[in-house]
């Protein structure tokens, strides 16, 4: 059977550990932070708050050696420590050039960038600086929700602006799966398949004052498929089509392979079998690809990390490693852009 299988590397956050960042801040605002799935001992990652150089240049080879395509998170303002054109707390001033021109120069060729909104913690406010008492996922679901399509274009225009003043070219928006501890988006989150297609709306208008001929864009918002098709096979699927025929299409990915090294104890052997067997006959994205499903993989900026321990990205090589063993040229990696525009993809 020489059907391809096709498949993108999602990843978010970088350049920080927002499952620290996030609940920090809401503890510093006198939220309780959430403890399930991603919360556990969280404070324990306060010796990884973000993306080490050595994380940065990894990712890079690994990128290069495979082949990858798919979408990379740049956050403009991680976690409102200040803002890659400028300076972040954190990196010296040698260490965020270092970072900006892997990203630039070894990532952005092959892969979409995308800002996941400004922070990925906390809203902003954009003209301050000054963060708000609201998650940034709820923050845009409830400007998407209650119709402030112009606060919305500005804050998603001042992530475009900034990536463009580090010299890329942004496609596509990251909203990211934060909870509402505020309750400001009223049970209404993007994440669940609300609001998108102002959303969507908002996002192409800002994309075409930075380059006009945009016809295709795509949003990440960690909600489910719903079209049927795209449930069975994971394709985009399109959630706002403007009046001259352009799209925006939600993109869907596997929750993260790596979430089990998160604390850098995970036991990898046990872990890399589960997903492909080493007689690569069985494991989850084996049976996923075998289905026909797109093999849309989601890594963190904190599981690459692993605390320090860089298991997420030794994973995350080896899995590839076996997929690519299994299916040789029938893997075809694509970008999530090229997954909503490709014939046979969308």
């Amino acid at each position: 059977m020489d059907r391809p299988v096709y498949a993108a590397i999602v990843v978010d956050d970088p350049p920080i550990n927002a499952t620290y960042w996030w609940r920090l801040q809401q503890h510093g605002f006198g939220y309780v932070p959430v403890e399930g799935q991603w919360g556990p001992n969280w404070r324990n990652l306060e010796c990884a708050p973000r993306f080490r150089m050595e994380d940065v240049r990894g990712f890079a080879d690994y990128v290069e050696e495979f082949g990858i395509r798919g979408k990379f998170t740049l956050l403009p303002r991680p976690a409102g420590q200040g803002r890659i054109d400028q300076s972040v707390n954190g990196y010296s001033a040698a260490e965020l050039k270092e970072l900006l021109d892997i990203v630039r120069e070894r990532i952005a060729p092959r892969m979409d960038i995308t800002p996941e909104v400004l922070t990925h913690t906390m809203a902003l406010d954009p003209e301050t600086g000054a963060l708000l008492p609201h998650s940034e996922t709820a923050w845009v679901s409830h400007l998407a929700g209650t119709g402030q399509i112009s606060k919305l274009q500005a804050y998603i225009r001042h992530a475009y602006q900034i990536l463009h003043n580090v010299g890329l070219k942004p496609r596509g928006l990251t909203v990211g799966g934060m909870s509402d501890p505020s309750g400001i988006a009223k049970g209404e989150m993007v994440l669940d398949g609300y609001h998108r297609e102002p959303l969507g709306q908002a996002l192409l208008s800002v994309e075409r004052e930075f380059s006009s001929d945009v016809r295709t864009s795509f949003m990440w918002t960690g909600g489910p498929p719903i079209l049927a098709g795209a449930k069975e096979r994971r394709a985009p699927e399109a959630c706002y089509t403007a009046k001259d025929g352009a799209r925006v299409f939600a993109i869907h990915s596997i929750d993260d392979i790596a979430l089990c090294t998160l604390h850098g104890q995970a036991d990898l052997q046990k872990e890399i079998d589960a997903l492909v067997s080493p007689d690569l006959e069985k494991g989850a994205l084996i049976a996923d690809a075998e289905a026909g499903k797109i093999l849309a993989i989601t890594l963190h900026t904190q599981t690459l990390n692993s605390r320090n321990t860089g298991q997420g990205l030794q994973l995350a090589r080896e899995v590839t490693r076996r997929l690519k063993q299994r299916y040789g040229a029938r893997l075809v990696w694509k970008s999530t852009l090229e997954l909503c525009t490709e014939q046979g993809c969308a």
